[in-house]
């Protein structure tokens, strides 16, 4: 099995559970936002980046990094929440 590469960028954006500076993980597929330390990821399709997080204009392509990030943060967040609320 051929492992798949991978782009890992450590951000100063702490984890929402334990502090930890939280990873950026990038694969042919998904962008990941995730704490190494609680295990605690989420995961969004490229395809659904270039929808939705991608402005095409003229010739010039603008990601918008802060809307896409925040989006991952939230979605971490609720899940953390979601989770301790459980147990």
């Amino acid at each position: 099995m051929v492992s798949e590469e991978t782009s890992k960028l450590e951000l100063s954006l702490k984890c929402p559970v334990c502090g930890s500076n939280l990873q950026l993980i990038e694969n042919s597929t998904y962008v990941i936002l995730g704490c190494p330390h609680c295990k605690v990821y989420t995961r969004m399709t490229k395809k659904h980046i270039y929808r939705s997080y991608i402005n095409y204009e003229g010739n010039y392509v603008n990601l918008k990094w802060t809307e896409l990030i925040k989006e991952l943060y939230v979605r971490i967040a609720n899940r953390s929440h979601r989770e301790s609320s459980e147990t």
